[in-house]
This record gives C-alpha cells, sequence and structure tokens, in this order.
C-alpha cells in the first residue's frame, strides 16, 4: 500500500500525528509520492499504521493547512504542490564520444536479422499458454536440449545427448555455472586473445588467469605445457583462414595434452562456428576428447543480438555434478525464447536461414576487404570469418590500445588487434554503403601515428 514505507513508533517525543505528516513530506520531496496522487483513506490508513483515525485525521488536515494536500469532497486527500528536494549536485564528468562508426562486434546488419520469422514463431509459442503457466525446466527445456543436441552434431561435429546440455542466457551465466563446478584450485589459459568476460568471471570466483602463446592454429603445445595450466580456453572463432591438416595435428596435440592428466579440462566456446563462409568449414574440437572438454555455443550472431540463448555441453563428470545440484538453480533463459527457437529448429527455419547468411557475409567480406585495401594500401589484411572481421596490420611501431582510443575520440569503435599496429574491424553491424565513409573517418583518426 501506499503508506508501507512509513514507520510510527509511540514515545519517540513528537506528536504521532506531526509524525505522520512530516514522513508523507518527506516521501513526497523524495518521489515516492507523487503530485495528485490519493492518500489512503482515514480508515484504510489507520488500520495500516494501527494508530487511531484521529491520528491520521489530524495528520491529513496538517498536511492540507500547510498546502501539501487537499480535501477534495467525496473523493478523499490528494497530494500537491510538492517541493522536491534538490537533487545533489553531481560531478562534472566529460560527456561521452558520440559512436558515428561501429567497427564492433555489438550490432548485426538488419539483412542478417530473420526478425519476421523469428517474431512470428514467438506469437505461436505465446497461443499455447498451457506451456506458459509452469516454471521451466532449470537445465533447459527438454525439447530444445534435444533439438540443439541434433543440431550441434550435423552442424559442428559435436558428441552428446539432451541430458549433456544447459541453456543459458548468453555465455556469461553458463560460465558462472560451470565455475561453480570445477572450483577455483586451478589456472585458466588462454590461447591468443584474452576473452575479457571469461577472464573477469574465471577471477571473480578467485581462479587464476594468463594468456598463452598461440600461433595461427591456436595455443602452441610447448608453452602450453610449461604454463601449469589445468584449463584451456579455446576461441575458434578468433583463428583466420586456416590449413585444416595444420588445425587437426594442432588439435590431435591439445587432446593428447588433456588427457595426461584427467583434471584438465578444455573449454570451447565455439562462437558463431557455423557461419564460415569462405575455409571448409571443420567440425569442433569436443569431438577430440568429449570426455574432458566443455563446448559452448551461441546464436546472437544467427538470430538477433538481443535474443540471449547460448547452451553449454558438459563432459560425463560435470553432467553428473550439474545433475546434482541443478535442483537448487533456475535457467536464467526465458521459457518463451526457448520454445521459440526449438520451434525454429525443429521446422528448419535456422538452417536455411545459416545458408543466407553465409551468402551475405561472403559478399560482405570480399566487399569490406576491398575498400580497405583502398584506404590502408599498405596494410596486411586477415579475415576472420567466423568473427565477421578483418584484422588489419598496419606498417606503424604504435600500440594497438592507442588505436583504439584514437580512434573513439573520432567517434569511432574499434577492436584491439594482437599485436602492436593492428586493429580488428568487425563488419557485422555495418552496410555495405557505411564501408568507405567510416574507413575514410578511421583513416583520418590514425592518420598522426603516419607523421611521427
Amino acid at each position: 500500500m501506499l503508506l508501507d514505507f512509513i514507520e510510527l513508533e509511540k514515545g519517540a517525543g513528537e506528536a504521532m500525528y506531526l509524525t505522520l505528516s512530516r514522513k508523507i513530506q518527506e516521501a513526497a520531496e523524495k518521489g515516492m509520492i507523487k503530485s495528485g496522487e490519493r492518500l489512503p483513506s482515514i480508515r484504510e490508513a489507520a488500520a495500516q499504521l494501527r494508530v487511531s483515525r484521529t491520528t491520521v485525521e489530524n495528520a491529513y488536515v496538517r498536511l492540507c493547512i500547510e498546502g501539501w494536500a487537499e480535501s477534495l469532497p467525496q473523493r478523499g486527500y490528494f497530494l500537491q504542490n510538492i517541493k522536491k528536494a534538490p537533487a545533489p549536485h553531481p560531478e562534472a564528468k566529460t560527456p561521452a564520444q558520440k559512436i558515428r562508426y561501429d567497427f564492433s562486434a555489438r550490432s548485426i546488419d538488419m539483412r542478417a536479422a530473420d526478425a519476421n520469422l523469428w517474431k512470428k514463431t514467438v506469437r505461436e509459442v505465446l497461443r499455447n499458454t498451457e506451456e506458459l503457466i509452469s516454471y521451466g525446466d532449470p537445465q533447459g527445456e527438454q525439447r530444445l536440449r534435444t533439438a540443439l543436441a541434433d543440431y550441434a552434431y550435423k552442424a559442428r561435429g559435436v558428441q552428446c545427448t539432451a541430458e549433456h546440455i544447459v541453456i543459458g542466457a548468453g555465455v556469461g551465466p553458463l560460465l558462472n555455472i560451470l565455475c561453480g563446478l570445477i572450483g577455483r584450485q586451478i589456472t585458466a589459459g588462454f590461447e591468443g586473445t584474452l576473452f575479457s568476460q571469461a577472464d573477469r568471471i574465471f577471477r571473480d570466483y578467485g581462479i587464476s588467469t594468463q594468456t598463452l602463446p598461440s600461433d595461427r592454429f591456436g595455443a602452441e603445445i610447448t608453452p602450453l605445457r610449461r604454463s601449469g595450466v589445468s584449463l584451456l580456453f579455446l576461441l575458434p572463432s578468433s583463428l583466420p583462414r586456416i590449413s585444416a591438416t595444420g588445425l587437426s595435428a594442432r588439435r590431435n596435440q591439445l587432446a593428447a595434452w588433456v588427457r595426461e592428466d584427467p583434471a584438465r579440462l578444455i573449454v570451447e566456446d565455439d562462437y558463431n562456428g557455423e557461419l564460415r563462409y569462405y575455409a571448409r568449414s571443420v567440425t569442433a574440437f569436443q569431438p577430440k576428447a568429449p570426455e574432458q572438454t566443455v563446448y559452448i555455443g551461441s546464436f546472437s550472431k544467427l538470430l538477433l543480438p538481443s535474443v540471449r540463448i547460448a547452451y553449454m555441453i558438459l563432459p560425463e563428470s560435470l553432467r553428473r555434478l550439474f545433475e546434482e545440484r541443478k535442483r537448487w538453480y533456475n535457467s536464467t533463459c526465458g521459457k518463451v525464447e526457448q520454445l521459440a527457437l526449438t520451434a525454429y529448429i525443429e521446422t528448419g527455419a535456422l538452417e536455411k536461414h545459416l545458408r543466407r547468411l553465409r551468402k551475405l557475409y561472403a559478399s560482405k567480406s570480399r566487399r569490406f576487404c576491398e575498400e580497405i585495401r583502398l584506404f590502408f594500401p599498405d596494410a596486411g589484411l586477415t579475415l576472420y570469418e567466423s568473427s565477421l572481421a578483418v584484422g588489419v596490420t598496419l606498417p606503424l611501431a604504435v600500440k594497438t590500445e592507442e588505436l583504439c582510443r584514437a580512434a573513439a575520440a573520432r567517434g569511432i569503435r574499434i577492436l584491439p588487434g594482437k599485436s602492436d599496429g593492428e586493429m580488428r574491424l568487425c563488419f557485422s553491424g555495418m552496410t555495405e554503403n557505411e564501408f568507405a565513409p567510416a574507413l575514410s573517418a578511421l583513416r583520418e583518426a590514425i592518420l598522426p601515428f603516419s607523421e611521427c
């Protein structure tokens, strides 16, 4: 009720009606009661506050006398003329630079969004209210997990059953679940590129992290063995176009490494793994060592970034541990979205949409690389298909972080590269018509570095 925030104590040294009147005024100044809002009737307020009606009536009359309220015949008492307390003076802040061109991976091209069919699928789910009136499975809806087990095998060669899959609202919530299962007395290593979100979550759980030396096939074996890490985090989407033979050989070495110690674990975040459109699609690492690999897949770039659905496939040992604990969990992913994705997969819509995306992104990447060569003719280019990005290495002795800061100062958001002089430009959220003006502005932003 409206006056729930008020507590009245007898014997506080002030008449009860004065205390009530003062507290209503304070609440009005803080915005807890708004101008024109009706106060509870004298009978209701007295019962709620456990005071006499006379106390409430006297408080209301005082509010009217002081101009805080008015009494309308047959209607009750209403707050008016509220004088809000001045807000605390905020510290002066430098206004944030408006982003004109976004080369990060925060959005997608509207043509890549199957928004109409997705909305239609969601509406169909909402019509079936029988499925919506119950809580969902904390592990994720059974139908979706069954559909994902089949999808993951066909799309990425991943071996699992529905019982090994956990659904979450993005990679972050799933990593939180994983950290609760694996404990703290471990060290996690990232191959090449640090995944800042995973790094932050690991460290929040007391898990130490480090970045491992890597080449174009991923983490190098000799440094890995010397590092002492027991959890290796793979980011296959950060790898450029590579030789399938060379990658398979490296994966065989990683599989041998993880099997040397039952306490070791590999986490494979196969972000956009099914989106390769030039190189021959290579299966996921997980089939190499399914008994010691956690596989994570997501749909942000395949559907819409706002559709927060990801799935984690646990090896048998962790699956059993999760089974013991899952009754204490609630699913972080909404049931409606889960059922909609189930229908989207079962009807073949996702497979059809994926084929369309491969054609779209193949065309966009060609055009993007052509434009980059016009504006940065001396730069080296590396296409990262699954990340929908191009690594641009400039012949400049400048830190990649400095390039990011210089671009941000001009309203351009870019991603840091792996080495000095390199920046990573994601083209997923831009149309082809934006490429030229965006790259022209970026060239102007970093021009001072070439003049040094």
